[in-house]
């Protein structure tokens, strides 16, 4: 049996956006769109050319269909989605423009993945197919059902030798730091390729620092060899951004791992015509990097750091964009990456 199926496990939204760069005081109306962090990188590696599929709880209406609908439209298998429940999540998007930040207001709190069951997903049916697995800690969040389905989830890639990666993604509007600190640390055992920052090894996983104040570079570097150290992680991914205004940033990417450290070669600035999903862009792109080449993680790097990029440009939360956009888009900006 070919195992080439990218899966992910956690919560589609509906995103209401006022128009035209509207707060949500003056909007009259809002533009519906569906984005969650999983389905985001599912879609982008869907346009990438992977098969792929989504593990989630809808409910069982004309909201659900239409999420199920966004899912097949953008060519991610939605087989094992289970449906029940009447309740979709939602969120609120101010989409920011010079000073003015975007804002993120969420409504999810009862939504119809926090009454998902263990029992209602077959794991071995859909892992022993699966290649790649990916879950973030926005989903962690979501409560004890949607924490025990992903753990099951982590299991069966264990079982059936499926490659994981994980995007930290801490939400302060979801959850406490202490709350959230079991949950990631039980999490990290069963991954391979590692989406953080310096702030989330030092403050959430609790590995210490030899020295503070350092700069936030060697910081990154001395957590991520202490983790790797002690843990099955390959690879830790991440960038850093720099805001000029709320629709002119650089960003820049790094990645550390066993045989070296990496980063992109100088920052990339550019426009935004909306910031939401940027992150889940990068960790797309560099997934197909490494399911093309798994020991190249220069060529991950450059690859998620032009996706996410190109992914500011467009309206919503997903990157449509094909290999080739995105390798045309590196070629032109010299996003040559660097060893350190």
């Amino acid at each position: 049996m070919e195992k080439n199926k990218i899966v992910a496990f956690g919560e589609i939204m509906l995103r209401l956006t006022p128009p035209d760069y509207t707060t949500i005081a003056q909007a009259r109306n809002f533009v519906a769109n569906y984005g969650g962090g999983e389905a985001n990188v599912l879609v982008s590696l869907s346009h990438l050319g992977h098969k792929t599929e989504f593990l989630t709880k809808l409910p069982d209406n004309q909201l659900g269909d239409s999420a199920v609908k966004h899912l097949l439209g953008h060519g991610v298998e939605t087989e094992n989605v289970v449906r029940g429940s009447s309740n979709i999540g939602m969120y609120f998007v101010e989409t920011g423009f010079g000073g003015r930040p975007s804002k993120v207001l969420y409504n999810r709190k009862h939504s119809a993945i926090t009454r998902i069951a263990e029992d209602e997903i077959d794991y071995d049916k859909v892992f022993e197919k699966a290649s790649w697995f990916h879950l973030s800690g926005i989903t962690l969040a979501l409560g004890e059902n949607v924490r025990k389905v992903a753990f099951k989830c982590l299991e069966a890639c264990k079982k059936h030798g499926v490659t994981v990666s994980f995007d930290f993604n801490y939400r302060s509007k979801l959850w406490t730091i202490d709350e959230a600190k079991p949950h990631f640390k039980k999490v990290i055992p069963y991954v391979d390729v590692l989406f953080a920052n310096h702030f989330d090894m030092n403050t959430i996983l609790e590995i210490p620092l030899k020295n503070k104040d350092a700069e936030v570079k060697t910081k990154t570097i001395e957590l991520s060899k202490t983790l790797m150290a002690g843990s099955k992680v390959k690879y830790v991914f991440g960038t850093e951004r720099e805001v000029h205004n709320a629709t002119d940033n650089s960003l820049k990417s790094f990645c550390i791992c066993e045989n070296g450290d990496y980063k992109t070669n100088g920052p990339i600035r550019f426009s935004i015509f909306d910031r939401i999903g940027g992150g889940d862009a990068f960790a797309s792109g560099v997934i197909h990097g490494l399911v093309k080449d798994f020991n190249n993680p220069e060529y991950a790097l450059k690859f998620g750091l032009a996706t996410s990029i190109l992914e500011h440009t467009i309206y919503g939360d997903v990157s449509t964009f094909s290999e080739k956009e995105i390798q045309e888009f590196i070629d032109s900006n010299g996003n040559a990456a660097i060893q350190r």
